[in-house]
């Protein structure tokens, strides 16, 4: 009898534990969370100081007085036309990176299965 007794007691004493354990997990993701929030604002507010940045340099009239200063660029006092005798080519060369993909013929597109679906209601 005491033993059974001993071993409810401590069956008792763990049970009164687990929502100790539960709350102080919790608790401890709880201010995970919070700091991880905390730092994802921080690169947002980081991010937007250089999109504001990138803007600020990008200005015209900053990018010619950089010329005239830093670079000592001016004006050009002439200007120049030339003409060229040759004809323009047919097409503009592109690398191939900037076309579009070539479709082959006979070869239908990966089509995902609820467009396959779609295609069998009787709507226009």
């Amino acid at each position: 009898m005491p033993v059974v007794l001993t071993i409810a007691l401590v069956a008792v004493g763990l049970a009164g534990l687990l929502p100790l354990l539960q709350s102080s997990q919790t608790t401890t993701t709880g201010y995970s969370i919070r700091q991880l929030e905390r730092q994802r604002n921080d690169w947002e507010a980081r991010s937007h100081e250089l999109e504001a940045e990138i803007a600020s340099l990008a200005a015209l009239d900053r990018i010619e007085r950089e010329a005239r200063e830093r670079l000592h660029m001016e004006a050009p006092k002439d200007t120049l036309y030339l003409t060229v005798d040759v004809p323009r080519p047919e097409s503009q060369p592109v690398p191939d990176r900037f076309l579009p993909p070539e479709k082959q013929e006979g070869v239908e597109e990966d089509r995902s299965w609820w467009q396959s679906l779609l295609d069998l209601l009787p709507f226009p």
